[in-house]
């Protein structure tokens, strides 16, 4: 189930989406909330160093990348590997977002 490129494809795509969300949760959280808030470290110390344009370049990079060689592995043979780690990465952003949905 799920291994067709197209479904390859398309889990990639609603994972970037649930990344994407969580983004926005993220920043919007932070700015009302302060970015004592955020949960991850990493994403903490970004936005004290280089603020929200900062954040948004990283986080989307690294997971553009991930994503990429999940997309890969799925070309190279192994479809069923792609398919179950682009299901955690995209249950991986939903928990992103859902988690900043404070207040």
């Amino acid at each position: 189930m799920a291994t067709r490129p197209l479904a390859i494809y398309a889990l990639a795509g609603f994972a970037l989406v649930m990344h994407v969300m969580d983004l926005a949760t993220g920043l919007r959280m932070m700015q009302l909330y302060g970015i004592e808030l955020e949960q991850n470290p990493l994403a903490r110390a970004l936005m004290y160093r280089a603020g929200p344009a900062g954040l948004v370049e990283v986080k989307l990079a690294v997971v553009l990348v991930g994503l990429g060689l999940f997309v890969r592995v799925a070309h190279v043979g192994r479809p069923r590997l792609a398919r179950n780690c682009l299901l955690i990465a995209t249950v991986i952003g939903m928990l992103g977002w859902t988690s900043n949905l404070v207040g």
